[in-house]
C-alpha cells in the first residue's frame, strides 16, 4: 500500500511562496514537499474508488510529528500509528473499531475520532423497516441500513460514540411515507 503524506503546508502558502523566481531555486521550494512511503500495516486493506462502494484509506497528522492511518479491514476500520518517518510504531497496537465502513479520520496525541456506520437500529429487510415506503422500487437485493457514528478512542478504548443519525427500534428506516415521522439518514 502506498501513503502520500504531504508536509504541513497549505495550498495557498506553497503558491504564494514558490510562484517568484529567487523562491524556486532555493529554500522552501526547493525540497520536495510530498513523499511517497510504502507501509506494511500488518492486514488486509479493502479500498475502492467506487461511488456506492467508496472504502477510504485516511490519514490524520499528529501534533509530534506522525501519524494516524485508518482503513477497511473485514469487519473493522483498523488504526495504526505512524512515526515522522512513515514507520509503524511498534509500541502502539492495532485498534480496530467495529464499523461497517467509515468516511473520516481525527488524530492527536491521545488517540483518534472516526466518523462511520454501524447498523441500523430497527428491525424489517435489513434493518431498513419497510423499503416499499421507498419512492420507486426498493433495492433488490436489499441492500443494509446503516446508523452514522462518531466516536472516541483514547489510546484502544472507546471513550464515547455520538449517533448522529435517528433510526430506533420503533422509527426503522424506511418505515413510514412521505406523511411519516422524519427519520435522518446519511447514505
Amino acid at each position: 500500500m502506498r501513503l502520500y503524506s504531504i508536509l504541513m503546508a497549505t495550498t495557498a502558502a506553497l503558491l504564494a511562496t514558490c510562484s517568484t523566481a529567487a523562491t524556486t531555486k532555493a529554500g522552501f521550494c526547493a525540497k520536495p514537499r510530498v513523499r511517497i512511503t510504502e507501509v506494511d500495516v500488518g492486514a488486509s486493506v479493502e479500498n475502492s474508488e467506487d461511488e456506492v462502494g467508496l472504502k477510504v484509506v485516511a490519514i490524520a497528522s499528529l501534533p509530534s510529528g506522525g501519524s494516524r492511518i485508518a482503513f477497511q479491514s473485514g469487519d473493522n476500520v483498523i488504526v495504526r500509528e505512524l512515526d515522522a518517518n512513515d514507520k509503524l510504531v511498534s509500541s502502539s497496537a492495532a485498534v480496530k473499531v467495529p464499523f461497517n465502513d467509515f468516511g473520516d479520520l481525527h488524530a492527536d496525541k491521545d488517540g483518534f475520532v472516526l466518523l462511520g456506520t454501524r447498523d441500523a437500529e430497527g428491525g424489517g429487510t435489513a434493518n431498513c423497516g419497510n423499503p416499499s415506503n421507498l419512492c420507486g422500487t426498493a433495492p433488490n437485493p436489499p441492500t443494509p441500513c446503516y446508523d452514522m457514528y462518531m466516536v472516541r478512542y483514547d489510546g484502544s478504548k472507546e471513550s464515547w460514540a455520538t449517533k448522529l443519525t435517528s433510526s430506533s427500534a420503533s422509527l426503522p428506516p424506511y418505515s413510514t411515507g412521505k406523511t411519516g415521522a422524519d427519520v435522518y439518514m446519511i447514505w
